[in-house]
């Protein structure tokens, strides 16, 4: 990566300002020629740069792909097709269908609860079941509140079995 030469050429200066202060000691003189020297190779460079015809080829090179793209630029912002095709897309967003909410009935039996468990159901929705069961949910998410009640129902059904045997 080259170095910008103007910032370059003004740190020298400020470097030769800052030696003419000293430059009543011999050490200091010695240092300030070289600066010099350093400073009249950094101004050769920038003008061999600037009277570079290559440069100047370059710049002739491109300048009339740019006036093309600049006029066909100007032409799109009347075209309104072409201003349509220019304009950054904007997403879309596809709005889910709402849910219709699930009515959780009182006093459900075993085979209701297993039934609305198999819907995907709100949290809200949940807590209403695990309510009726007397299931403590805390802060459990939606697919501990369900293990937690499936887990009650197959105990019940277990004591059910037990007792009629």
């Amino acid at each position: 990566m080259k170095s910008d030469p103007s910032k370059n050429l003004i740190s020298k200066l400020r470097r030769i300002r800052e030696e003419l202060e000293f430059l009543s000691r011999p050490e200091s003189t010695a240092a300030f020629q070289k600066s010099l020297d350093d400073l009249i190779a950094a101004l050769n460079r920038l003008r061999a740069g600037l009277t570079n015809s290559s440069l100047e080829a370059k710049a002739a090179e491109i300048h009339r792909p740019l006036e093309q793209v600049i006029d066909f630029l100007e032409f799109a912002k009347s075209d309104e097709v072409l201003k349509t095709l220019l304009l950054p897309a904007h997403k879309s967003v596809v709005a889910k269908p709402k849910r219709q909410p699930v009515e959780v009935a009182s006093n459900l039996t075993n085979e209701q609860i297993r039934a609305l468990l198999e819907k995907d159901l709100s949290k809200d929705e949940l807590k209403a079941i695990a309510a009726q069961r007397a299931i403590s949910i805390g802060e459990l998410n939606r697919e501990e509140i369900k293990r937690s009640i499936l887990k009650k129902l197959e105990r019940q059904e277990s004591y059910g079995r037990l007792a009629n045997p």
